[in-house]
This record gives structure tokens, C-alpha cells and sequence, in this order.
């Protein structure tokens, strides 16, 4: 025990230092950068008759360092654990917030070690899922419970205690025991195991995820469903496709997940292997918007074509596609295959899946249409502040990470002038960090390895600034001049332009270029790169 309280003063001195609850939540501090979860089992009871819930969750750990006798767990409240053993020992548990410091006695470097948590109480409740995170309690259409969990900003901590750090994902998957109402299905990650009746009032739902998760991706889902089965043939084999969908949508499902098939095919094509083949594809009825749940998306967009009817693009092509089925399928590609380490980094799981939604209509509608649409969703960028957060801070910078984030892609795109190249960077980028989480640089230096494109002034401009580059165009007795301003020192990033209706590659920088030809009598830069315009004089 005074060990214990050792650890525990300097936790309390580490969390002053770095600025209190938020830092200790966001940081991967002393107290959980010495261990690495290997796996999580999740034994949740969840009735549909009262807000309360009660678990237990086994984290299975290897210490990949000495230890400093304490580790860190995050639950939220009004959440509280009720016991805890340290490989089958009861351990106390300090509060801090909504963090729990547990003596974990002396564990050696690179041995395995078990943590038991038994929990209960009333998850927080969201107010507007999957937004502000939390559970969602609602009634169906023929008044019978529907409850879901949405957590990705809020944190899987919100509805079971965990190590709530996005760069430690379990690389062996977790089992799920979920327990509730015998008269409903309970839908969780990965696979169906088993289903167990005790007695005639519950049922407990097994599912088992095999691949690495993060943990906002665990969830469940509660109700009075149906069970629609589908297989696609993929580059690695027959994928099963399950849909769990309320009764009473069933005819409009049948209809609506049309799309699954042939969007599956294009994201293989432009991205790669579906990457969780023995965990299947699964789209789930919710009770709310969408979620990017791994092998368990959660659909709610009242099964209509583009966002809730709504074209995002105002383009006309928007309203050709589900948006939720896209976007939230193409984030298995980016997300949670490829997963980031903090969230300041957002813009890799939002940007590249927000550019799928182009890489789809490409594929479907052809690449006039899926350009017409990437170009009309730029309308929806603020610049109210960077895209890129700063790390360590639950930072996800802008919102401006989805479509921004998705400008830059293109971008990067039109610089490579080479479509097959630019589907291969996607083929690579999924191989070499699938499974995996990264940081924004480790994927900034991997592109600008992979394009030999010198991209760094790129990723400087549109991460770290709200500036949007402008190409200066004056007319002169020779020609014209042409330069950048509104950016950084040093910017030079090239550009497609149209000089007199001929294409053109100019490469402008921040101090002033000359173009010679007396005879020009207009210049427009192509409607490709996200950029401002001030034309001849």
C-alpha cells in the first residue's frame, strides 16, 4: 500500500503538471504507456425495462516496460466500479475523475497479466447521439425498446471501464456477452458466437471481434429485429453480409442495402481488401444518424438517398447514394483499419473517408459526376480554425477535417496526374498500417515517400492554417505574373491552370513568376484545387 500511495502522489503531481482531468484523460501517461491491452472481455447486462446497467470487463495486458505498480482506467460517471483483481487479486481503486488508479503489485517487463473490473450504474445519456455520445433509450415504431450506444467523442468509457486511449487497441479483439430481454436481439462487433436463455426472461447475445477495434467501435445494439443474410464475393473470399433491421423496415432494407454489393466492390477496388473478413460486414438499424461501428455499422438515415434526403453537394449526385451506408462503410477502410493515435489527427479517419464518398460516385456514376461532387461539398468548409488539433489536448481540430480533409486528398490526387498511382497510395497506405494506429506525421512522411511529391508546404497549409492559398494573376506588356499569398513562408505548391483554354501546370511560389507570352488573354486555374483566384488586371 505504500507503494500505492507513492504512485498515487505522483500521479496527482503528473496530472497538475500537464493541466488537470483533461490532460490525464487525453495524455498517454505514465500510468498507461507501460502496458499494452492485448484483449477485452465485456460482460454486459442490459435490460430494456430500466436505465441501469452492471458488467464486468476482463482486460487481458502485457507490461512492455518495468512497471510502476499502478495503472490507470478510465470509467465515467455517474459509472462506479465495485471491485477490482489484479491477476486475481482485489485491488483498491482511487478516483480521480474519471480515472481509477489501481495497484497492480510488481509485474515485470513482457509479462501478462489480467484485470478484472465489475461495474454498475446509469450510463449518461445522450442528448443528440451520436454528436454528443452516450445511450440512446427510444421506442420503435410499434412502441417496443430500441437502445443503441454512441460514444466516439465522448469515449468508450462513457458505458464500460477501459483503457480509453485511442493509440492502444486490443490486437487481439474482444469477446462481447451481451445479456437483455429474451424477447429482443441483441447485436454486437464481430461474429455471432452463441446465444444462451436463462430461463425465460434473458438471453445472453456472444459476439467475438478477431481483429484489433477501437474501442469508440464496441457497441450494441437493442430491439425488436430482423435477421437479413447476404454473402459477397470479395479479393479475399466470400464475405458474409448480415443486416439487423427493425420488423417494420425490413421491405425498405431489402430495397435500400441494394448499394452494399457494388459499393463494396468500388471501395475494394480504390482501397483495398475489405479488412475484416472473419468478422463479416454488418449494417444495423439505429437510433440515431449513423456510426462508423467495426463489422457493425449503424444505420439511421430513415432510408432515404443522400444525407437524410439532403444533397450535401447541392450538385444533383449527392442524392444518388445513401450517405450514411457510404461514408459510414468507407471508415472501415479509414478509421478502423488504419486508426489514429490521438484524435488531433482526425483528419485521417474523416478525410480519406469522406473522399471515399467521391471514390464511390467515381465508380457508380462516373469521374465527371464524382468530381462535380467533391467540388460542391467545398462550400461546406468554414476555416473557422486548423483542421489538424493539437496532440495530446482532445484536440480533433475543425470539422473542417471531412471535407477539407477530403480537398487535400484530391489535391494530392491531381498532383500525382495519375489515377492508377493514386488508388495504389490507398492500397498502401491500408497494407502497410492496417491494424495499426498512427500519427498525422507518420502519414505525411509515408505519402511524400511513396509520391516523391515534395507535399510538406501542402500538409503545413492545409492542417496547420485556416488560410486558403491564393494565386495572384496580373497582366503585364510580356505577359503576366503569378505568385501565392494568403499562406505560409515558402509555399510553392503547383497548380493546374488553363491559359487560353490549354491546361497548363504552373508552379507558383511566394515570391513573384513571370509568364511570357503577349498574346494571353485569360487564365483559370482548374476547379480542382481548393484555392482562391485573383485574375488578370
Amino acid at each position: 500500500m505504500k507503494l500505492y500511495l507513492l504512485a498515487l502522489i505522483g500521479l496527482l503531481a503528473f496530472g497538475n503538471k500537464v493541466s488537470g482531468q483533461d490532460k490525464l484523460y487525453c495524455t498517454n501517461n505514465p500510468y498507461r504507456s507501460w502496458w499494452n491491452v492485448v484483449h477485452y472481455t465485456l460482460e454486459a447486462n442490459i435490460p430494456t425495462t430500466t436505465e441501469s446497467i452492471n458488467g464486468t470487463v476482463t482486460i487481458r495486458a502485457v507490461a512492455t516496460q518495468h512497471t510502476i505498480d499502478t495503472i490507470q482506467v478510465d470509467l465515467q460517471s455517474p459509472l462506479q466500479l465495485s471491485t477490482v483483481k489484479v491477476n486475481g487479486i482485489y485491488r483498491p481503486a482511487l478516483k480521480n475523475g474519471n480515472a481509477y488508479l489501481i495497484p497492480t503489485g510488481y509485474i515485470m517487463k513482457d509479462d501478462t497479466f489480467s484485470v478484472v473490473l465489475q461495474y454498475q450504474g446509469i450510463p449518461v445519456q445522450a442528448k443528440k447521439a451520436p454528436w454528443d455520445g452516450g445511450f440512446v433509450r427510444q421506442k420503435d415504431e410499434q412502441d417496443k425498446p430500441w437502445i443503441a450506444v454512441a460514444c466516439q467523442g465522448i469515449g468508450a468509457s462513457v458505458w464500460f471501464p477501459c483503457k480509453d486511449y485511442p493509440g492502444d487497441e486490443p490486437e487481439l479483439g474482444a469477446d462481447l456477452y451481451y445479456t437483455t430481454d429474451a424477447a429482443y436481439t441483441a447485436v454486437g462487433n464481430g461474429t455471432l458466437i452463441e446465444t444462451n436463455n436463462d430461463g425465460a426472461t434473458e438471453k445472453e447475445w456472444h459476439w467475438k471481434v478477431s481483429k484489433p477495434i477501437n474501442l469508440y467501435d464496441i457497441t450494441f445494439y437493442i430491439g425488436d429485429y430482423t435477421h437479413m443474410r447476404d454473402t459477397f464475393r470479395g479479393l479475399n473470399g466470400t464475405l458474409p453480409l448480415d443486416y439487423y433491421v427493425l420488423k417494420s423496415n425490413e421491405a425498405k432494407a431489402r430495397k435500400q442495402f441494394e448499394v452494399v454489393k457494388p459499393m463494396l466492390r468500388a471501395f475494394e477496388y480504390w482501397m483495398g481488401p475489405y479488412p475484416f473478413y472473419p468478422d463479416g460486414y454488418k449494417l444495423v438499424d439505429a437510433p440515431y444518424l449513423g456510426m462508423e461501428h467495426q463489422s457493425a455499422v449503424a444505420y439511421g438515415n430513415g432510408y432515404k438517398m443522400g444525407y437524410a434526403g439532403a444533397d450535401r453537394s447541392q450538385t444533383g449526385v449527392g442524392l444518388l447514394f445513401d450517405f450514411i451506408i457510404v461514408h459510414e462503410s468507407g471508415h472501415e477502410w479509414f478509421g478502423n483499419n488504419v486508426s489514429i493515435n490521438d484524435v488531433a489527427y482526425s483528419w485521417i479517419h474523416e478525410g480519406f473517408t469522406t473522399y471515399s464518398e467521391t471514390l464511390l460516385a467515381e465508380s457508380l456514376f462516373g469521374k465527371e459526376k464524382a468530381f462535380q461532387y467533391q467540388r460542391g461539398c467545398w462550400r461546406l468548409i468554414r476555416n473557422d480554425k486548423p483542421m489538424e488539433g493539437m496532440p495530446g489536448n482532445c484536440d480533433g481540430g475543425s470539422g473542417d477535417h471531412y471535407v477539407k480533409g477530403s480537398a487535400m486528398i484530391h489535391m494530392i490526387r491531381m498532383l500525382m496526374k495519375d489515377d492508377q498511382q493514386f488508388r495504389q497510395l490507398l492500397h498502401d497506405i491500408g497494407s502497410t498500417y492496417g491494424y495499426k494506429t498512427i500519427s498525422g506525421p507518420e502519414l505525411e512522411r509515408f505519402i511524400i515517400k511513396r509520391t516523391k511529391l515534395k507535399l510538406k508546404p501542402l500538409f503545413a497549409q492545409y492542417l496547420r492554417t485556416t488560410q486558403v492559398p491564393e494565386l495572384v494573376l496580373i497582366r503585364t506588356e510580356k505577359g503576366f505574373t503569378y505568385q501565392w499569398q494568403s499562406c505560409i513562408e515558402g509555399y510553392n505548391m503547383p497548380v493546374l491552370v488553363y491559359i487560353d483554354g490549354q491546361a497548363k501546370w504552373l508552379r507558383p511560389a511566394t515570391k513573384v513568376k513571370q509568364f511570357k507570352s503577349a498574346t494571353v488573354k485569360e487564365v483559370k486555374p482548374s476547379p480542382d484545387f481548393y484555392i482562391r483566384c485573383k485574375g488578370l488586371e
